[in-house]
């Protein structure tokens, strides 16, 4: 993004060739001769940098520099000065100046000024946004939901926090059950420990025991050195073991006792090592089908469900969709840059009647996707189609989200036509919609153009109809 820098300055050949040697390289300039324009520059638009003289009339650099610290408290302040006047500088430093130049100055000096002004901001922006990711993420206020359903979890898991006991957190693909892991961990006593997430599924079979608890040189062919395992690295800390229904029998006695024994015995080792690591695992298995038919030893399975926290699909908490449509519209538009101002009252209804089958995570998605394509306009349903062709219109029940976005597209546009006696002019004004596009719309939805033809069609289903 174009950085804009400030230029203020009484001496207009001084100021404007300063301005023009930031124009050539790639900066936005704003130029004042005065300290009240400066201040008017500041209101007006985000200044990254502001070169600020410390002698100009009716208001010297000093008020500037306080009065930008109050309208303006993220623009980098540069005093310029004279050589002489130097022990004024320091005193702006002190003030909360970012740096200073001196005149006479090299043009060189000031842009390598700049550049390190900017990229220290940059770091502290991102670091900012570290900090608010970890909160959001990872503490309790940061699981989006008001539900009674959500609050029923999060009942349960700031409880768990203050305790290191062994909890098996179920719930269907996208629900958010790492999120959950992580708020247990960082919102209680294993804080200051490492969070560990080791993906059960992802792990060739023969890897998974030196994985989870190291091995020795030479325990095997490419063992080279030792390695410490998960558990290790988790130490003091928490490990989240995700898809546990794909452990292999062979290494589950094994993760049992070190369940139990807390301690582990790496792959070709001969002494055991100490671990005091939490244990949170995750699945979307039935655990006790797994049980029953021996693909999970049910001595494993007790010890690690000592509480078990069900995450409840989104079809059964649709009062968060609104919630979680705003988080994510404020969270992509930090990370891509972009400024959409949320969703339509359509696209809202929409999305709150959808079933969601890919839940939270297909929820995100969606937004992201709203937001690259929304051109800073409220995302519509337009946006919410963009990944393809529009499908005929879906019969009831129909799990895609495009689907039924052009099922409620069509269910508008029947309501605006039969309200309007089928006059196409007033059905386009009441839906706000150019009359090109009603027409288009009504082509994909295969809505007919005569009233008597469209109650024909839809004659059959009425007549279905119990």
């Amino acid at each position: 993004m174009q950085k804009t820098i400030l230029v203020a300055d009484d001496e207009t050949p001084l100021r404007e060739a300063l301005a023009d040697v930031l124009r050539e390289n790639g900066y936005k300039v704003a130029t004042a001769p005065d300290g009240p324009q400066a201040l008017q520059r500041l209101a007006e638009s985000a200044i990254d940098v502001a070169l600020v003289d410390i002698r100009m009339p009716h208001m010297n650099g000093m008020e500037v520099l306080a009065r930008a610290q109050e309208m303006s408290p993220n623009t980098q302040v540069v005093i310029i000065t004279a050589f002489g006047t130097v022990e004024s500088a320091v005193e702006a430093i002190k003030l909360g100046a970012s740096d200073y130049i001196t005149k006479p100055f090299v043009f060189d000096d000031i842009l390598a000024k700049i550049q390190r002004l900017l990229q220290m901001q940059r770091l502290v922006d991102e670091n900012r946004f570290l900090l608010t990711e970890l909160e959001d993420r990872y503490g309790f206020p940061g699981i989006v939901g008001r539900s009674q359903a959500i609050r029923d979890v999060l009942a349960v898991v700031q409880k768990l926090a203050q305790t290191r006991t062994s909890a098996l957190i179920t719930g269907k693909s996208g629900t958010g059950k790492e999120l959950i892991a992580r708020a247990i961990h960082y919102g209680g006593i294993t804080k200051e420990g490492r969070f560990v997430a080791v993906n059960c599924a992802a792990l060739p079979e023969t890897l998974v025991e030196s994985e989870l608890f190291g091995h020795k040189r030479g325990a095997f062919s490419g063992a080279h050195r030792d390695k410490p395992g998960q558990f290790q690295v988790a130490d003091g800390g928490t490990i989240f073991l995700d898809e546990i229904s794909a452990m292999p029998l062979a290494v589950q006695p094994k993760l049992l006792r070190a369940i139990e024994e807390k301690r582990i015995l790496p792959v070709g080792g001969t002494e055991p090592i100490d671990v005091d690591a939490r244990i949170l695992c995750a699945t979307n298995s039935d655990m006790k089908r797994e049980v029953e038919e021996r693909r999970f030893r049910d001595d494993l399975y007790y010890r690690l469900n000592v509480v078990e926290i069900h995450i409840p699909p989104l079809a059964e908490r649709r009062d968060d969709i609104p919630l979680l449509i705003n988080h994510f519209v404020q969270k992509y538009n930090r990370q891509l840059n972009k400024n959409c101002p949320g969703v339509t009252d359509r696209a809202m209804c929409v999305m709150t009647a959808y079933a969601w089958p890919g839940n939270i995570r297909e929820l995100a998605n969606v937004i992201e996707r709203g937001i690259i394509f929304s051109d800073g306009q409220p995302i519509d349903l337009p946006e919410l189609s963009i990944a393809g062709a529009r499908p005929p219109v879906p019969a009831a029940g129909q799990n895609d989200l495009k689907s039924a976005v052009c099922a409620f597209e069509g269910e508008c546009i029947r309501q605006a036509l039969q309200s309007n006696n089928y006059d196409k002019v007033a059905a386009a004004q009441q839906l706000n919609i150019g009359l090109s596009s009603l027409y288009r719309k009504m082509d994909e939805l295969g809505i007919s153009t005569r009233p008597e033809r469209e109650q024909a069609a839809s004659a059959p289903e009425q007549q279905s109809t119990p």
